[in-house]
């Protein structure tokens, strides 16, 4: 099914509201951006202002109660056209961090922090995930949890949390982290936790921001726990549904890495056929000729593959009485699919942009080079394209690892 007949009318509003933001508000300063993080900030605010931050969250906190997945993943493409940074951010900030507390009705965590996301101003979210320590292997399915090695231990009403993470967006800005531990690593499964700490708790430290190739306007950091307390009830829920909202909360990572690839991917193309257009090469367009038609129209085949693996899952994850919940193998074994295959595309369609523009692809003048950088990282996190595979494979039959 076309987008223009899955979306409803408001979803059909909302995606020329977003589209409009992104080419007056995000398109004429795209380089500007990866240099001042103040106007990164200045993006994301006016975001707020439109009711993106709050939206996410339930109405009681002042929130907008929700969108649908696929409502999301339309507002999350069209700001990735823009810029894949600002697009990450915003849906971190709009509630895919809470929501795990949210599904849960963990009132002590909602209570603690959702109404700084409700109000006028920007407020960051973090999902401190990956141990500093294994690098994927906090991501990989099939240890499950054994080699997550930051800890964390309940002493009387609080939890004392030690370890490392690496490279989670927002770290050292956000008022909320919800940190992936283990009670017990002997537990697998059972031992994980997921645990709300305050940005401003006491042992809670930082790194200085990573200097990265790519998705330079988003903050990413290591973050340190030296005996951080948190009380008992900022653990999301207790011991093997943890580990449910976990593998649920990769399922939806994925989709959200999958939406960011299809709108790097669609902006190296929208580049790739102006170019093309205007580019003369023996007294015509670039793109009369048939070589660079050809490779066009592989571009096209990528993207709106592309486009219908990643709103085709988006609809699964609305109907969930239909494919049932996200944390099933089966479900995040399509998760891991859509993710594989769209960054691959996105890599594959900014570096033939690239190609077919030359020198000139390497100019910022055109726009097209920090596509190319942005992409790449989609197939680097979230445990890379091989730990990827072990996911799809799990949805099949039982795959697991042997000691």
């Amino acid at each position: 099914m076309y987008l223009k007949d899955l979306l409803t009318e408001e979803q059909n509003d909302i995606r020329q509201m977003i589209r409009k933001f992104v080419d007056k508000e995000i398109m004429p300063i795209r380089e500007e951006l990866e240099e001042d993080y103040d106007l990164v900030e200045s993006i994301l605010q006016k975001l707020v202002d439109l009711g993106i931050q709050k939206s996410g969250y339930p109405e009681g906190y002042g929130g907008g109660g929700g969108f649908p997945t696929t409502t999301t993943c339309v507002i999350r493409e069209e700001l990735a056209r823009g810029d894949a940074g600002i697009s990450l951010s915003a849906i971190i900030n709009a509630g895919s961090v809470l929501k795990p507390a949210i599904t849960a009705g963990n009132k002590a965590v909602l209570d603690r922090f959702a109404p700084a996301f409700c109000g006028s101003k920007l407020n960051y979210a973090c999902l401190s995930m990956t141990d500093s320590t294994g690098g994927a292997d906090t991501e990989n399915p099939l240890l499950k949890g054994r080699y997550v090695t930051t800890r964390a231990r309940l002493q009387g009403d609080e939890w004392v949390i030690n370890g490392n993470k690496s490279w989670p967006t927002h770290a050292g800005v956000a008022s909320v982290y919800l940190t992936v531990c283990t009670t017990d690593p002997n537990l697998g499964d059972d031992g994980i936790a997921l645990i709300y700490v305050p940005g401003d708790a006491k042992g809670l430290s930082f790194g200085k921001p990573e200097k990265k190739m790519g998705y330079k306007t988003s903050i990413n950091a290591s973050v340190f726990y030296d005996n951080v307390r948190v009380p008992k009830e900022f653990r999301l829920s207790g011991p093997g549904v943890d580990a449910r909202f976990y593998h649920a909360t990769m399922g939806g990572s994925q989709l959200s890495s999958a939406t960011m690839s299809l709108g790097i991917a669609q902006a190296a193309f929208d580049i790739a056929l102006d170019y093309t257009k205007d580019r003369m090469s023996g007294g015509k367009p670039v793109r009369e000729w048939s070589m660079v038609a050809g490779i066009l129209a592989d571009m096209a085949i990528r993207v709106e593959t592309t486009r219908a693996l990643v709103y085709n899952f988006a609809w699964m994850a609305d109907h969930r009485d239909r494919y049932g919940p996200p944390h099933s193998n089966e479900m995040i074994s399509k998760a891991s699919i859509m993710r594989i295959y769209a960054a691959d595309a996105a890599v594959w369609v900014a570096d033939m942009a690239m190609q077919l523009m030359g020198s000139n692809g390497l100019s910022p003048e055109y726009h097209l080079e920090k596509y190319l950088r942005d992409a790449k990282i989609t197939q680097l996190w979230l445990g890379g394209q091989q730990v990827s595979r072990y996911r799809v494979v799990r949805g099949y039959y039982d795959y697991a690892v042997t000691q």
